[in-house]
């Protein structure tokens, strides 16, 4: 596996203790309704590592919390500061103050970590909300990024040679491939040649995903590929 694929929020980058409001077990949080302008309030991208952006939009009063390279996830209110999911355990604190009223800080509670992020410019949020419109469209219908078969096949290619480019790789799955590339290649030496990539569609996260026929056998891939080129994330499994 090159890189973990969950349709959830990912744990990612160092546990960081910032609890400005306790943190409650999952059966005693409840849902409270807020006024939409407070909800409004915490629409913003928040930074939480590099390459990990928690997106938080609002959809007919309802605010959806979005991390990078996985699905939109509904989230609730339980104070004015504190948001819990219902889809997984976790919990969504904001806090600070901007000149508008905003929040400038989100902290992301799961398995028992703290992982703040600070607000980026409302030029960046509107880049990545655009783009989580545009994966979400792509989501809806089932089509794949300009250039992703492309890629993939180059990332079969340099692991084969035990030469992947890590310039076109984010920085997170760079570090996941030289950890993991003596294995990652001594598999796909194993499988011999490509044979054929057929495109199956696309994820709920927006990962293009495609099996690949070997000589000896069969994967899928499911590869999330930027619109600079880069490869974001990819994860692969054998074909049942």
């Amino acid at each position: 596996m090159i890189s973990r694929f969950v349709a959830t929020f990912l744990l990612v980058g160092t546990a960081l203790v910032q609890n400005i409001e306790a943190v409650t077990p999952q059966s005693e949080r409840k849902e409270i309704t807020l006024d939409p302008k407070v909800l409004a309030l915490k629409v913003g991208a928040y930074e939480i590592a590099p390459g990990a952006v928690m997106l938080i939009t609002l959809d007919n009063n309802q605010l959806i919390g979005q991390l990078t390279n996985q699905g939109p996830i509904p989230i609730f209110p339980q104070s004015e500061t504190m948001f819990f999911t219902k889809a997984v355990d976790a919990q969504l604190e904001f806090s600070g103050s901007d000149a508008q009223g905003r929040a400038t800080q989100m902290t992301l509670h799961q398995n028992g970590r703290d992982m703040p992020g600070k607000r980026l410019d409302d030029a960046e949020f509107k880049r990545l909300a655009d783009g989580a419109a545009l994966l979400a469209k792509r989501v809806k219908d089932q089509t794949a990024v300009p250039g992703s078969e492309a890629a993939l096949r180059r990332l079969i290619e340099e692991t084969r040679s035990g030469q992947p480019n890590y310039d076109l790789m984010s920085p997170g799955l760079a570090a996941a491939t030289r950890q993991q590339l003596p294995q990652l290649q001594q598999n796909i030496v194993r499988l011999g040649a490509v044979k054929s990539i057929a495109f199956k569609g696309v994820g709920p996260a927006g990962a293009d995903i495609y099996e690949v026929k070997f000589e000896n056998g069969s994967l899928e891939y499911r590869i999330f590929v930027g619109a600079d080129g880069k490869i974001e994330g990819a994860n692969v499994r054998p074909v049942p």
